[in-house]
């Protein structure tokens, strides 16, 4: 069986399925709606344009945290991405620590420096939209929260790390700067291959609000990564699956500064 026919039949099941696993609709009587924050990590890459193909098609709201080093690295892609209107360029660090999340971590100062470097880059085309005068941040490797009125640390890290980290979380608020973090992860391998399929994770996003598992009630902030829809991954089909599984499901889109 050929890479077309298995799209082709794997589209006709997802079409066929998209309202098995809703747990609630809106002719239930305590249907509550249901907002979805699509955001992507990591980019600009190669990949990203494959998100902008399928959001210029869909048209819906998206954030995409993009790292400062590959707005440099990527620049006419950064550029095609700031002619969407519909799309938040958000802040994820200058140089996402290197790779090196705990060591720079345990230095507020560079944690500060670093995303104000980013800053600088992206402030320069985009202006903020919230009470913040700072376009919004996503730490590098770390799912924190620090906003007026949500302060979550990270709860994958030990206490005593945590502990380490604080005073750098705690900087970057004071300096003015809004830290989102995200409610459910679209995972992938080391290879940045998805792990799961569009309709697993439309599922979970299904379960967590209506289990109420969510930071802000009826919101979900799902955490993509830019490598993700990579053309070898089928990452166009599956970002495209993922927004039509959303849409018949009653979902609606918000970026991430309509957060709060």
């Amino acid at each position: 069986m050929n890479k077309k026919i298995k799209i082709f039949i794997y589209i006709i099941f997802i079409f066929l399925s998209t309202n098995l696993f809703c747990f609630e609709t809106k002719n239930d009587e305590n249907y509550r709606e249901k907002i979805a924050y699509l955001t992507f990590d990591d980019g600009p890459l190669n990949a990203t344009k494959n998100i902008l193909e399928v959001i210029e098609k869909e048209n819906v709201p998206v954030s995409m945290f993009f790292i400062g080093k590959h707005i440099e690295d990527f620049r006419k892609i950064y550029e095609n991405a700031l002619t969407f209107p519909n799309i938040t360029i958000a802040n994820h660090t200058y140089s996402h620590a290197n790779g090196k999340y705990a060591k720079f971590y345990n230095d507020a100062n560079i944690v500060v420096e670093d995303i104000k470097k980013a800053d600088s880059i992206i402030s320069k085309d985009r202006v903020s939209k919230t009470e913040s005068n700072f376009l919004p941040v996503r730490l590098a490797g770390r799912n924190v929260f620090r906003l007026p009125i949500i302060s979550i640390n990270d709860n994958a890290l030990e206490k005593e790390q945590i502990e380490k980290e604080l005073l750098g979380y705690e900087k970057v608020f004071e300096e003015g700067f809004y830290i989102y973090g995200w409610d459910l992860e679209w995972n992938y391998g080391v290879d940045g291959e998805p792990t799961q399929t569009p309709l697993e994770v439309v599922n979970a996003m299904e379960y967590i609000h209506f289990k109420n598992r969510t930071r802000v009630e009826n919101k979900v902030v799902l955490l993509m990564h830019d490598k993700m829809f990579a053309t070898q991954f089928n990452g166009k089909e599956n970002l495209q699956m993922l927004i039509t599984l959303l849409k018949n499901n009653g979902w609606k889109f918000e970026n991430i500064e309509q957060y709060l």
